[in-house]
């Protein structure tokens, strides 16, 4: 539409004031003229009125349209020189103004104009039009309106693709890097080829230490990672092959890498824009493990396949699928197919069925993911996902649902917090802990629960320590509850013991005896509850065949009381006194000493040793005084000994080095009551001269220590395992006399209570209690074995109450042992050891009531065993008359 306002122009520039195109007005408008103009785009008229001149020229005949020159290149034109600014008019003109004429006269000229375009190009044309025709098409002034997907397709019939000059560089840079990349790369696999032994040798740090008893059966294992150390051949080949399907099909075919895999993933992860996907071979999972390194990133991942190139070299295929299958990891603590065999089915691999190898081969992708305890639901949709593949495969002919379906009904009885270190089942945990103390100071600087492998070759009876724990405890269980056992705080410890004059050192340890004590472990000050402690030898070789420590091992109750607690022996220290007695001469089972109160004087007080129940029987014999516990008999007999001969025996017998027994050894005569501190195991080492022919051997647990490489590292030869300061073997008595003791035991022990259990086997053993019924003993022999057995409190200020005797509470105990000792023995078709003495014993007649050679009065006559060295002379003096009672007397000492 026309508009009615005039634009006044100033120059010969024209700006659409719709489309914004500019244009030049026609050569010679005159000044101050209005005109109507139309636009060449986009057809919208203005009214324009043109004021400014052009500077004054000479006026020529216009010369025809054809003949018009257009200006040379270079030379500026007056309206190149001076272009007024076209402006539109806002007032439409009227057809009857007087301008009309005037614009139909340009509107002629116009249509000349376009006759001269439609000439050949190469003609001459006004300035304007050769502008006009490099700037736009020729009709650029009469080009329709077009629309917008017009233009666009317009323009897309003009678009070319630019020509592609190919730069040299583009490839002759990446050349060099790629090369240099290459050879990093590579230089990076031959290190990595050098580091793999030691790798691998590190690989099985975290193998168990398996604890073998004396004839080969596993008793417990020490870890702290549990992995696998199987060898190839105890893997069976349907779960190899599971496992390869599952994981890696192509194995034997690539070189550690599989590239298509890795495309594949590549993509896959990038349509996901995360890790979505991994495209891992046995190989890289292998080197995966090996590097502990579980970090997604390019770093980790380059470093993984440089290693997984070193192990394709360095190995053959079977050793890296086997060390996989022994350390991959298959949740809850399972490391290797061996140990989640174990845990998952409780079977060892080669006992495995194809559903249960199915179920474990589906875990090592993602095994907290797929965990059946766990995530049941997941577990079985990912075994689904592998049995449709085996069987498209063709590779499973049977339907293995309903069985895979009973064994996650299995699995729903489960806890899903399960794991392989709250499975550990150790029927001996106070020999495992003795056995890692001992690899500790072998290796000081290293943590034996992370590394381990080792294979501990030791002396334990496990078919007897299997039970031994849960024996203990019944026993114990069954003694508060029964009330034979009552705890009895002590307010003043010692008040009415037996040997008051005397130290307390169950009360009051020295500094002295504080040396053989591990300070860190014996705890004094508190009360964890009855315990009972238990260790047995075997006379003959010196192996520990039973070793218990307490009533239950738990963190809290750790402490090895069988080898590393020192108590009051009580009237067990007896025998050792007698023996000494029987072997210098001074006594013999027929000796007859008066049982009667005795008092011993001096000048801080007065000492009474006393009978437990004050009894006193008069005249007796050596063999019932033995059998009895007479404690004045006891006394009697140390008296006549002298300190420097006991000295002696427990020289011979406890403490073979000097500097211990100085130390340890006390001077009084509270000696023959048991008043010196001891372990169970040195009372068991001390009674088996009595079935060793008279000899000790020192105790040792651990035959040998095999490392994860089958050196044997620790081979038992002079080695003083439990630090007694003892050689190997030392005579402790003359074999007479271990045969005396033997014969005078059997009487002790059937006075005790070791046949309340129902035991009726071989025992010749001795009970005691200390004072104030802190400890209860009973230390015994039978062919084979020298076993003692302690009950108490560790606070010494607590009693067990008056019920609590070595006969009532330890003698019984030791006959439930003795019993499974019977039992594990039962399919040996093997005699049982008999005693073995190099020298024996006499047997003579004597008279009992003078324990002389029986005279021709005398009424009665029994045998008795004498040492050869020793033998009886005199003749029973005895008129054996109503008086004889105070004829004896006289002759007693």
């Amino acid at each position: 539409m026309l508009e009615t306002k005039v634009r006044t122009l100033t120059e010969t520039k024209f700006e659409c004031l719709s489309c914004g195109t500019v244009s030049r007005l026609p050569e010679g408008v005159p000044t101050g003229t209005v005109f109507k103009l139309t636009c060449y785009r986009c057809g919208e008229k203005a009214l324009v009125k043109y004021l400014s001149s052009p500077p004054e020229i000479t006026e020529e005949k216009p010369a025809p349209r054809e003949e018009i020159q257009t200006p040379s290149v270079g030379t500026p034109t007056y309206q190149e020189r001076e272009r007024p600014a076209i402006r539109p008019i806002q007032k439409e003109v009227s057809k009857e103004s007087p301008l009309a004429g005037f614009l139909e006269g340009i509107q002629s000229k116009w249509d000349n104009w376009k006759d001269s375009w439609s000439k050949n190009p190469s003609e001459d044309r006004p300035w304007f039009q050769k502008v006009r025709t490099e700037t736009d098409t020729p009709t650029a002034f009469h080009r329709p309106i077009k629309t917008l997907s017009e233009r666009l397709l317009e323009k897309g019939r003009r678009f070319q693709f630019p020509k592609f000059r190919p730069n040299i560089w583009l490839v002759l840079i990446p050349l060099p890097l790629a090369l240099v990349f290459l050879i990093f790369f590579w230089m990076g696999v031959i290190q990595r080829e050098a580091e793999v032994p030691g790798l691998l040798s590190i690989f099985y740090i975290h193998q168990p230490t398996v604890i073998y008893d004396r004839d080969g059966r596993k008793v417990s294992e020490i870890f702290g990672k549990k992995t696998s150390n199987l060898e190839w051949e105890a893997y069976p080949e349907n779960l190899k092959r599971m496992v390869l399907l599952v994981e890696d099909r192509s194995f034997f075919s690539h070189g550690g890498i599989h590239y298509s895999s890795v495309l594949r993933a590549f993509f896959v992860n990038i349509i996901s824009l995360r890790f979505k996907q991994g495209a891992s071979t046995i190989t890289q999972q292998l080197a995966r493990i090996l590097l502990n390194d579980r970090e997604k990133s390019l770093g980790r991942k380059l470093k993984e396949a440089q290693l997984a190139y070193a192990l394709e070299s360095s190995l053959d295929k079977e050793k890296i699928l086997l060390h996989y299958m022994n350390n991959v990891y298959l949740g809850h603590g399972a490391f290797g197919f061996a140990s989640a065999s174990e845990f998952y089915f409780g079977k060892k691999p080669k006992d495995l069925n194809v559903s249960e190898m199915i179920v474990l081969a589906s875990l090592a992708s993602a095994p907290n993911r797929f965990s059946p305890l766990k995530n049941p639901d997941l577990s079985s949709g990912r075994v689904e996902a592998i049995l449709r593949s085996l069987e498209n495969d063709g590779a499973l002919k049977e339907d293995l649902r309903p069985t895979i379906q009973d064994i996650y009904q299995t699995f729903n009885t489960r806890s899903p917090g399960e794991t392989v270190y709250g499975n550990r089942k150790d029927d001996s945990p106070y020999v495992t802990e003795h056995v890692r103390k001992f690899l500790q100071t072998m290796y000081p600087d290293t943590n034996i629960y992370e590394s381990g492998g080792f294979s501990v070759y030791t002396t334990i009876s496990q078919p007897v320590q299997a039970e031994l724990q849960k024996v203990v405890k019944t026993h114990v269980e069954n003694l508060l509850k029964g009330g034979q056992v009552r705890r009895n705080r002590l307010t003043e410890n010692g008040k009415n013991a037996d040997v008051t004059p005397f130290r307390n050192l169950v009360a009051d340890l020295s500094p002295a005896l504080e040396l053989f004590i591990d300070t860190d472990r014996f705890v004094t000050g508190g009360d964890s509850g009855l315990q009972a402690a238990v260790v047995a030898v075997d006379p003959q070789t010196g192996d520990v065949l039973l070793l218990h420590g307490g009533t239950e091992f738990k963190s809290d109750n750790q402490f090895p009381r069988a080898t590393g607690m020192y108590r009051q022996t009580g009237s067990t220290i007896k025998p050792i006194l007698y023996s000494e007695a029987i072997d210098s001469g001074i006594a013999n089972p027929a000796t007859h000493i008066l049982d009667a109160p005795l008092i011993y004087k001096n000048s801080v007080s007065n000492w009474m040793p006393e009978n437990i129940g004050n009894q006193y029987d008069g005249d007796i014999s050596l063999r019932v005084a033995l059998a009895k516990s007479k404690n004045t008999a006891a006394v009697q007999i140390a008296e006549k000994l002298g300190l420097g001969e006991i000295s002696a025996a427990f020289e011979r017998f406890f403490f073979p080095e000097e500097k211990v027994l100085k130390s340890r050894f006390r001077r009084d005569l509270s000696l023959a009551l048991g008043s010196l501190e001891l372990s169970p195991l040195e009372m068991a080492s001390a009674y088996s001269a009595f079935a060793n022919d008279g000899n000790i051997v020192r105790p040792h647990l651990i035959e040998k220590v095999v490392d994860r490489a089958g050196n044997v590292v620790y081979q038992r030869k002079d080695q003083d395992e439990f630090n007694l300061k003892w050689p190997q073997t030392r005579k402790a008595i003359t074999p007479p006399t271990a045969e005396i003791m033997i014969d005078l035991l059997h009487g002790s022990a059937n006075h005790a209570g070791v046949r309340n259990t129902g035991y009726r086997g071989e025992v010749a053993g001795k009970t005691g209690t200390t004072n104030e019924h802190r400890d209860a003993w009973f230390v015994g022999v039978r062919p084979g074995i020298s076993m003692a057995v302690w009950l108490g409190y560790d606070s010494p200020g607590f009693g067990m109450g008056s019920s609590a005797l070595g006969g009532t509470i330890a003698a019984p105990l030791w006959g439930s042992i003795a019993k499974l000792f019977d039992s594990a023995e039962s399919g040996d078709k093997e005699e049982r050891k008999k005693y073995q003495y190099s020298q024996r014993a006499v047997t003579m007649e004597i008279c009992p009531e003078s324990g002389k050679l029986p005279g021709p009065d005398c009424p009665k006559k029994t045998s008795e065993l004498f040492h050869p060295s020793h033998l009886p002379a005199e003749t029973c003096p005895l008129t054996h008359k109503s008086d004889a009672k105070q004829e004896l007397l006289k002759n007693v000492f």
